[in-house]
């Protein structure tokens, strides 16, 4: 008959009945990965919102590199560039006829809306490249870029040459 004697006790049952276990080690090193992973994703995200809000600031700061001149000014939303209210309210809108002068013989398509122009809807031509689209359409896009939608020409320095002339 054995007993068991707890001042008998040796190396293997104190390691087996001890506090230290091989789970611990799993758990601990998982838990140290997992730190890791969330300092390096909270450095990723910090070091992104700082250059983005850098870029911003900069963005507004700095005179647009279009040739816009004073046509170009900051848009409200998110440091964009397009036309200042008084370049825009220089090209002209009028009331689209089909087969008018000016208008050719077919339909019109705005490129913006891909909707069909039809008699009679509010539409402005952009005086550089002569491209139509709905008046709603093409001031959303110029408050936010001093382009055309379709050929990418300047519309800034032509729109302030327009407002001149009028």
């Amino acid at each position: 008959m054995s007993s068991h004697d707890p001042s008998s006790a040796t190396a293997a049952d104190a390691v087996a009945g001890g506090s230290y276990r091989v789970c611990d080690t799993v758990v601990l090193v998982c838990l140290a990965f997992a730190s890791s992973i969330i300092v390096f994703t909270v450095a990723v995200c910090f070091r992104r919102a700082v250059t983005l809000q850098g870029y911003a600031a900069s963005a507004s700061a700095s005179p647009s590199g279009r040739g816009g001149g004073a046509a170009a000014a900051p848009a409200a939303v998110g440091g964009l560039r397009g036309l200042a209210p008084s370049a825009l309210a220089a090209i002209p809108k009028f009331a689209y006829r089909r087969g008018a002068a000016g208008g050719g013989g077919g339909w019109a398509q705005c490129a913006i809306c891909l909707g069909v122009v039809r008699d009679g809807e509010a539409v402005r031509r952009l005086p550089e490249c002569k491209h139509l689209f709905h008046v709603e359409c093409v001031d959303m896009w110029l408050y936010s870029h001093a382009t055309c939608p379709l050929c990418r020409r300047d519309v800034g320095a032509a729109a302030a040459a327009a407002g001149d002339k009028v």
